[in-house]
C-alpha cells in the first residue's frame, strides 16, 4: 500500500497518480465516485478517463506539466458524465498526481450569469418581447422590459411558466413549451390568440402574437431551455377583425 493511501483515501476530493507513461496506478475511493467507475481496473491510460483529444488545452497543460514536472490547474468537461472537474496537477515520482473536485454547479451558474447578462444588454430595449426559459419545468431565467409590460408588468423572472402564468391553463402554450424542450424542435405561431388576466385589476386582456419558441442548448449540446419571441400584433388583428 502507498504511504499516501491512507490520507487520500480519506479525502472528499478524487485523487489519481499517473506515471511516467500516462497510466493511471491509482485511484481513490471518491475519484471513482466522479468518474462512476467504483469498479475501475488498474492501470489503465489516463486518457480512459480524461478523453479530451491530445492537442485540446487540457491535454498540452497536462503534457507540460508532465514534462516540465510543475504543477497545474485546469477545468475539464466530460460530455458522457454531463459533469465538469477541476483538475489539480502536481509533480509526483517522474509523474503527476490529480487532485479533482466536480464544479458542475459552480460552472451551469457562471454560464447562467453570462447568458443572463448578455441577454439583457442585447435585448434590453428591443421592441418585441423576449424570455429565457430553463429546465422541464420552463423556469425564467430572463426577460426584458418589453416582455414584462406584454403581461401586465406582472413579476415572472425565477418563477416557473405555469406559476407565472395561471391564466394560460387550456390555451396550449405549456403544451407548446413542453413540445420544444423534448423534442429540441422550433415553433412557430402566427397571431397566435391569448387570454391574460391582468394581475392588478383582475381584467381579461385578448392578446395576439407572432411568437417564436426557440430550443436553448447549453455546453453539452442538449436542451436547456427555450427562448421566447413575440411580436404583439393585437392591434392589426383586431383592426382587421373590425
Amino acid at each position: 500500500m502507498p504511504v499516501f493511501e491512507p490520507l487520500a483515501e480519506a479525502m472528499n476530493e478524487g485523487v489519481i497518480m499517473v506515471d511516467a507513461g500516462w497510466q493511471v496506478i491509482y485511484a481513490n475511493r471518491q475519484a471513482r465516485l466522479l468518474f462512476r467507475r467504483p469498479d475501475l481496473s488498474l492501470p489503465l491510460p489516463l486518457q480512459d478517463l480524461i478523453p479530451d483529444e491530445p492537442t485540446t488545452t487540457t491535454w498540452r497543460d497536462l503534457d507540460r506539466a508532465m514534462k516540465q514536472q510543475v504543477p497545474a490547474e485546469l477545468d475539464v468537461f466530460y460530455p458522457a458524465l454531463f459533469a465538469w472537474h477541476n483538475v489539480r496537477a502536481f509533480p509526483h515520482d517522474g509523474g503527476l498526481g490529480l487532485i479533482l473536485s466536480n464544479i458542475t454547479d459552480r460552472q451551469w451558474s457562471l454560464q447562467k450569469d453570462m447568458e443572463r447578462g448578455y441577454l439583457r444588454t442585447l435585448f434590453k430595449d428591443a421592441p418585441v418581447a423576449v424570455s429565457v426559459t430553463h429546465g422541464r419545468e420552463h423556469s425564467f431565467n430572463f426577460a426584458n422590459e418589453f416582455a414584462t409590460r406584454l403581461v401586465g408588468n406582472r413579476d415572472i423572472e425565477g418563477r416557473t411558466l405555469r406559476d407565472a402564468f395561471p391564466d394560460l391553463a387550456g390555451q396550449g402554450f405549456y403544451e407548446l413549451y413542453d413540445q420544444v424542450y423534448m423534442t429540441g424542435e422550433r415553433f412557430e405561431g402566427t397571431e397566435s390568440p391569448a387570454q391574460l388576466t391582468d394581475p392588478y385589476t383582475g381584467e381579461m386582456k385578448a392578446l395576439y402574437v407572432n411568437l417564436s419558441l426557440i430550443p436553448v442548448r447549453g455546453f453539452d449540446n442538449q436542451v436547456a431551455g427555450v427562448l421566447s419571441i413575440s411580436v404583439d400584433v393585437t392591434s392589426y388583428v383586431v383592426a382587421a377583425q373590425a
